[in-house]
């Protein structure tokens, strides 16, 4: 349905491809990775489990060190969230998609050294 970008960061590639693997899992329908519309990009969009709700999906990806450091989703600023409403509502204008019920989604994960990603999922983070 959707053209395929490549996003150039690895640490990024990686921490999409790990969020769409987990929300498929959790009975999503992915329909489309890295879109883009005229105003921006959506990392991930998605049909939720209700088989209705049109997600679109903004995954954080941070690799873990040592020292103290904020969690990936939390540098999803106003700004970032402005550009997510622009681009969500340019998606939902998209044929199949209308008249669905439409939400953003951020999802935060942590890339420790061993061990497993940690995924944290926020349903409508972004309002609007």
């Amino acid at each position: 349905m959707f053209a395929r970008f490549r996003n150039t960061s690895p640490t990024g590639r990686r921490g999409e491809r790990i969020a769409a693997k987990w929300l498929r899992k959790n009975r999503f329908k992915v329909i489309g990775r890295n879109v883009h519309v005229g105003i921006g990009e959506a990392d991930i969009v998605c049909i939720a489990p209700d088989r209705r709700t049109l997600v679109i999906v903004e995954v954080k990806t941070r690799r873990l060190t040592q020292r103290v450091q904020p969690k990936a989703e939390e540098s999803v600023g106003v700004q970032k969230q402005r550009k997510l409403r622009l681009v969500a509502r340019a998606i939902a204008k998209k044929p199949g998609l209308t008249d669905r019920p439409v939400r953003i989604d951020v999802i935060g994960i942590d890339l420790p050294e061993r061990g497993k990603a940690i995924v944290r999922h926020y349903e409508s983070a972004v309002g609007g």
